[in-house]
């Protein structure tokens, strides 16, 4: 399993605990992210140093909060000198790009807006995991578009065709359409396919999530 140490500011927590989430739902990647992976009662500082030591990857993201953090940069100084591979996340909006020895370094522009669908770009370019062939893709767009319900069963039949192309990231995207969509998930016909997809992979889905599905129908 690849392990990915994310650098951020206290103040971008939230982002680098989303970018933790979407990393990890690949099942290959092991994410560390100091506020949620520091157990409390432990040396964080000792801890920070074991996991960018067994790091494959570091990822420093890229805010002008991140400038300002000391320990971002000690950080960034420790993945230098151990010739971690380095992939500074840049967000689209607000980010800053690299700086100091590693500036010259290639980094990973990410949609704050879309945190999942820039991750998943990146893992498919890395050989992680591999694309979602272009009829998955477009048969996707077609479900999270359905506007009525007989449109939700069609669509939802049609797109768990290719169920053995699926990555965790398009069953959990399926999971979240189905909750936004009211016109899918008070579909009666698109309940009949999705109750079964719901209870087979329900490893993925949260309680919360799971319970408001079933009290919909």
């Amino acid at each position: 399993m690849l392990k990915i140490f994310i650098s951020y500011s206290k103040h971008d927590k939230e982002i680098a605990g989303q970018l933790k989430k979407y990393f990890e739902e690949c099942g290959k990647i092991e994410c560390f992210v100091a506020h949620d992976d520091v157990a409390p009662g432990t040396s964080w500082e000792q801890e920070i140093l074991k996991e960018l030591e067994s790091s494959d990857f570091f990822m420093p993201l890229q805010t002008e909060n991140l400038e300002k953090s000391y320990w971002c940069q000690q950080e960034a100084g420790f993945a230098l000198a151990k010739k971690t591979q380095i992939v500074p996340l840049i967000p689209k909006i607000n980010g800053s790009d690299p700086v100091g020895f590693y500036a010259k370094l290639q980094g990973l522009k990410i949609n704050l807006s879309d945190l999942r669908g820039s991750i998943k770009v990146w893992l498919v370019s890395e050989g992680i995991i591999s694309g979602s062939s272009e009829e998955l893709g477009k048969l996707m767009m077609i479900f999270e578009k359905s506007g009525s319900f007989s449109e939700a069963g069609v669509n939802i039949r049609s797109l768990l065709k290719l169920e053995n192309q699926f990555t965790k990231t398009d069953i959990r995207r399926i999971v979240e359409v189905t909750l936004e969509n009211g016109q899918i998930l008070e579909s009666w016909s698109a309940r009949d396919y999705l109750k079964p997809f719901f209870l087979k992979h329900a490893q993925f889905i949260s309680k919360e999530e799971l319970e408001k599905f079933l009290s919909a129908g």
